[in-house]
């Protein structure tokens, strides 16, 4: 694995937050929507009109972070924003809620994270109630799959896994994600 990957697993597991370089720490909005720009003028050089598509799911994703959590952060708002050119991968990670509590809002018996991650990305429910929206992680979902990317995202103790050209996979995690932790491969 590569350090940023390291780096985001190891500090959505510990117990206690580890500090992180700022140039990989988000704290507000405003400058992971500053860091998100940058990505795509990089990405824009070597994947052309997919950098829009790549920049697209990771302010989906990141957005989520800041959206779902926002006055209910674990310990540390923000989020982990780094990528790696040569490996092909982007990481976002954040220490909020996770996915499980957030559909909870909305949904009383979510029996698992497997279950939250399984509901998160194939149904279009949102955990801001009343709001109707809940399609941003399909999205990400389908255009992992019609491009042959790689998403692998943890809450809790879940992982999902979109393969090249497989569907959707789900299992129990070895470790305990606090928050989320998303790692796209293009």
């Amino acid at each position: 694995m590569t350090k940023i990957i390291n780096t985001s697993i190891g500090w959505t597991t510990s117990a206690l937050p580890v500090d992180l370089s700022p140039e990989w720490y988000c704290a507000t909005r405003d400058v992971f929507q500053a860091r998100l720009e940058s990505l795509l003028s990089s990405l824009e050089k070597i994947k052309g009109g997919e950098a829009y598509l790549l920049t697209a799911i990771c302010g989906e994703i990141g957005n989520n972070s800041f959206d779902h959590n926002l006055g209910n952060w674990r310990d540390v708002q923000g989020v982990f924003f780094a990528f790696d050119e040569e490996e092909k991968a982007v990481v976002l990670a954040d220490r909020g809620q996770g996915i499980r509590q957030t559909l909870s809002r909305v949904i009383n018996d979510v029996k698992s994270d497997s279950e939250a991650l399984t509901i998160a990305f194939t149904k279009a429910i949102s955990g801001r109630f009343p709001e109707r929206r809940g399609n941003g992680l399909k999205f990400v979902a389908r255009t992992v799959k019609e491009k042959s990317w790689e998403l692998t995202f943890y809450s809790g103790d879940a992982v999902l896994s979109i393969k090249k050209n497989s569907a959707l996979e789900l299992e129990v995690s070895k470790m305990n994600v606090n928050g989320c932790c998303a790692i796209l491969r293009y």
